[in-house]
């Protein structure tokens, strides 16, 4: 994960990555074959490893609320393990050119983040969270594409830690942009966050 956050995956070789982790040149050869099992091997750990911070976020919370904790997950996690996400996001960057045969999996990895908001969003619609005109799969987009642009701006930057400084202004957004406000009074139609 270090050298692929490094110098990415189209660079890497499973004989530096056998030294690097302390083994063999040979071992990861004989471990996962080829680099395209190893990277996928390397996936299912990252997407494991969130799914579980994911599901503790959102224990028992529904429409916006999750929502509002999935986002928290996301960026706990680049927080977290700021070698993972720029592991990752250069899977991403190489899967559209230098690693094609990537594709499938990373646009499954990119399609489950869409459905997990659009879900929630669903939800919200029919728990009458949602303000009208609200189209939830054009949202779940803005919402996926919104993390990545900060993820990546965060990496860039040098400092994934940056990250959390923008969280109060993502919940802000998602409050004002989201809710289905009483009466035009400004309140929230219903399922106030804790600690606001």
């Amino acid at each position: 994960m270090s050298i692929i956050a490094q110098k990415g995956a189209a660079g890497a070789t499973l004989a530096e990555i056998g030294l690097a982790a302390g083994f063999s040149r040979g071992l990861p050869a004989e471990r996962f074959g080829t680099k395209f099992a190893l990277l996928n091997a390397l996936m299912d750990f990252m997407e494991g490893w969130f799914a579980e911070r994911l599901r503790h976020a959102i224990g028992d919370k529904t429409g916006i609320d999750a929502v509002q904790a999935r986002i928290d997950a996301h960026v706990d996690s680049a927080c977290a393990s700021p070698v993972a996400t720029a592991a990752l996001y250069s899977l991403f960057v190489e899967s559209l050119c230098a690693i094609p045969e990537l594709q499938p999996r990373t646009r499954a990895i990119s399609a489950s983040f869409h459905d997990g908001f659009r879900r929630h969003l669903e939800q919200a619609r029919r728990g009458g969270e949602l303000r009208e005109g609200v189209d939830c799969a054009k949202m779940a987009n803005v919402l996926v594409g919104m993390l990545r642009g900060l993820i990546i701006q965060s990496l860039l930057e040098g400092d994934a830690r940056s990250l959390a400084t923008n969280r109060a202004q993502i919940h802000a957004f998602i409050d004002a942009g989201l809710r289905k406000r009483l009466n035009g009074a400004g309140g929230r139609a219903s399922g106030r966050r804790k600690n606001d």
